[in-house]
């Protein structure tokens, strides 16, 4: 399984209910999901917004794993985090972010899954451009979004090459080992990265 796949998800071909609407009807949807967990902040209400915002996501015909599994090393975080807030005597605040978290990543997989992102990207430039005359620049930021979502998933993808080369010299349990390749590759394809669009003229004023 690529790393796109299994943190975020990518474009899948489809017909559905959700391939069909449009990408305002998409943000809003996310944002009904999203607000109300973050605002009110309640473990019941959070636990039934990860059931429904999981729900469309089992009704695309996406495998299990990917539509709603979640990736060792972010379900060791959330494990980690709720196991932090339980040991302090606030497992309901470890429920709350624990569950925040999962309504946001499905509510973002959602989009993800239905919308190629170039309709992403057009679209979040369109909702900017209203913006233009604070001094937004729309399409530099449809770019920096678009180079977002495929940098995440690459470093994240680094982390898990360079865990499974430690592993198999027997330094996995070194922290610093691990880290340091990750750290470097990361600056390299953002070096690669900028080089790529100052060469297109994309850095100029």
């Amino acid at each position: 399984m690529n790393a796109t796949r299994a943190l975020l998800g990518e474009y899948v071909p489809g017909t559905t209910f959700w391939h069909r609407l449009g990408m305002g009807p998409k943000y809003l949807w996310f944002a009904l999901l999203l607000l109300p967990a973050l605002i009110v902040r309640d473990p019941a209400l959070v636990v039934a917004l990860v059931v429904v915002a999981a729900i469309p996501l089992l009704r695309l015909g996406v495998p299990v794993r990917l539509s709603i599994g979640v990736p060792w090393t972010l379900a060791v975080l959330l494990v980690v985090l709720a196991g932090y807030h339980g040991f302090t005597g606030s497992l309901a605040t470890g429920i709350t972010v624990v569950g925040t978290t999962l309504v946001a990543l499905y509510a973002s997989r959602l989009i993800l899954f239905t919308t190629p992102l170039p309709t992403l990207v057009d679209a979040l430039v369109s909702a900017a451009r209203p913006f233009t005359r604070l001094g937004a620049r729309p399409e530099r930021f449809g770019l920096a979004v678009a180079i977002l979502i495929r940098s995440v998933p690459y470093v994240a993808g680094a982390f898990g090459d360079v865990r499974a080369a430690s592993r198999a010299r027997g330094l996995d349990r070194n922290l610093t080992t691990a880290l340091t390749p990750v750290v470097v590759s990361a600056v390299a394809y953002a070096r690669r990265t900028g080089d790529a669009l100052t060469a297109r003229g994309l850095g100029d004023d």
